[in-house]
């Protein structure tokens, strides 16, 4: 199996849908997809660590998940494991093709609106990000709000308090300045002015697109080290 051959899921776009979804819950985690001649690897095609080696009657594509996001980020772009790296067992891989069975939420047919969100609350009140419905190869990605995965175009020097760090950065949709912590701010400008910030994927919530597609009052989520974009919105 190669990167290409995944099924990647839209978002939903709060309308109602037709016909059975069989419905699963969505883990915070990093996508793996195992390749037989490279290994665990992300949708970006970039190499995956630490994950025990797959091997037969796994499934090939799986969530990655270890307590928190940030965790699972460290415990799978570490080369070296190091003695506070998280550790990755077969129990953290929850299998997307063909489903784990602790991902299975049951089944919607012709669902309305109301009726995708209240599943959706029940889903995060359990503490997961959010739910997946499918139906044969259509997926749809179900979030409490509205996020996209953009490049970073472009970036500037913040003003006042944030002279000497970033201020904001430029993506497809428009810019994104609010959400960074002060730290990530310094991080970050350190990053731009070694030339390692552009073309880099960013998460990105916001209420609404505007009507030619720009960000309404965008807030930076976080870093998407795992995902790697085009660059299209």
């Amino acid at each position: 199996m190669t990167a290409r051959t995944i099924n990647n899921p839209r978002s939903w776009n709060g309308s109602a849908l037709v016909g059975d979804w069989a419905v699963s819950l969505k883990v915070d985690g990093v996508r793996a997809i195992w390749h037989d001649k490279l290994g665990w690897i992300s949708r970006a095609s970039k190499p995956l660590h630490n994950i025990p080696p797959w091997r037969h009657g796994q499934p090939r594509d799986c969530e990655v998940f270890v307590n928190t996001f940030r965790d699972t980020i460290r415990a799978t772009r570490t080369r070296c494991l190091k003695q506070d790296t998280p550790s990755i067992t077969r129990h953290h891989l929850y299998g997307l093709v063909p489903l784990d069975l602790r991902l299975r939420w049951g089944t919607l047919t012709n669902p309305t609106p109301a009726e995708i969100r209240a599943q959706l609350q029940r889903a995060n009140d359990l503490g997961y990000e959010g739910l997946v419905l499918r139906k044969g190869d259509e997926w749809i990605k179900i979030k409490p709000f509205e996020t996209h995965d953009l490049l970073i175009t472009g970036f500037s020097e913040g003003t006042g308090k944030h002279r000497g760090r970033l201020g904001f950065v430029t993506t497809a949709r428009g810019a994104v300045g609010a959400g960074f912590t002060d730290n990530e701010r310094e991080v970050l400008w350190a990053e731009a002015n070694a030339g390692r910030l552009i073309g880099r994927v960013i998460e990105v919530t916001c209420m609404q697109l505007t009507d030619h597609g720009n960000f309404r009052h965008p807030v930076f989520i976080r870093m998407r080290p795992d995902k790697s974009i085009d660059g299209t919105p």
